[in-house]
């Protein structure tokens, strides 16, 4: 073969290799359906939080995975009372196989939120398991502080996962680069 044999061989692999690539980066979580059960699950959440009209409160909840791949997982509110808004639900966290991650949650309630009990729920969201929905309890008024639940996670913090399609076409452009640059 010569030279530009070569360049057009090499273009072709290259070009069939990214495209399958890019096919399965954006094919979602393509072994989402295949999840048998509850493998994502709350191990600790605080049961009640008091917030006063006006304030906000935080609290923690941990996720612990027991299945056997891990996963980006975030946390879904629902249910909210009016007058009661996510401030900050932390972001989607990478839930490694057997391993748990706390997040940071913050709620405000608005300043003419009556005073009360009521209820929320919030439950782990991610491609590779099913919702887990836990309810939370919710007493406006009073002046008390909201304790946190102070547990950390077993693996020593939580990572961002950018997700296999992003790295797979990241790695396919920087090889082609290379070996254009070799021709």
């Amino acid at each position: 073969m010569n030279k530009t044999e070569n360049r057009t061989a090499l273009t072709a692999l290259l070009t069939a290799l990214l495209g399958a690539i890019i096919v399965t980066a954006l094919i979602p979580s393509c072994y989402a359906s295949t999840f048998a059960g509850d493998v994502i699950t709350f191990t600790d959440l605080p049961s009640t939080i008091k917030i006063d009209p006006g304030s906000q409160a935080s609290f923690d909840v941990t996720l612990r995975n027991s299945g056997s791949i891990y996963g980006d997982v975030d946390i879904l509110p629902r249910s909210l009372p009016d007058g009661i808004t996510v401030v900050d639900g932390d972001c989607t966290k990478l839930v490694d196989m057997r391993k748990s991650v706390t997040y940071h949650l913050t709620i405000a309630a608005s300043n003419d939120m009556e005073p009360g009990t009521c209820h929320f729920e919030i439950a782990d969201r991610s491609d590779v398991d099913q919702h887990t929905w836990e309810t939370i309890e919710l007493h406006v008024g009073g002046r008390s502080v909201v304790a946190t639940t102070g547990v950390t996670p077993e693996d020593g913090g939580a990572r961002w996962s950018p997700g296999f399609g992003v790295v797979a076409v990241v790695s396919v452009l920087l090889l082609a680069l290379y070996l254009r640059s070799r021709l």
